[in-house]
């Protein structure tokens, strides 16, 4: 009955810039799961932190069903236009 999500606007700062990542690590903890998303430079063993996004363990598993249903829907796709 009232229940229905109410859409949330998400301000983007004019300054954001994006940021490619190709390191990530998660940390699970009891009451949170900890996302830490880096930048290592090619031929080095040091990288930079970009981005550390802390979440509810019931955000996480929303998080992770939506990335999870997102790429395979992606994928799919992609590999059946490449079969075709």
């Amino acid at each position: 009955m009232g229940n229905d999500p109410k859409p949330i606007e998400i301000i983007i700062p004019q300054d954001a810039q994006p940021a490619f990542a190709n390191a990530t690590q998660v940390t699970v903890l009891d009451d949170a799961v900890v996302l830490q998303f880096a930048y290592v430079r090619p031929n080095t063993t040091s990288g930079q932190l970009l981005a550390e996004v802390i979440l509810s363990p019931k955000h996480a598993i929303e998080f992770s069903r939506a990335l999870d249903t997102t790429i395979k829907k992606h994928f799919t796709r992609h590999i059946e236009d490449s079969e075709a």
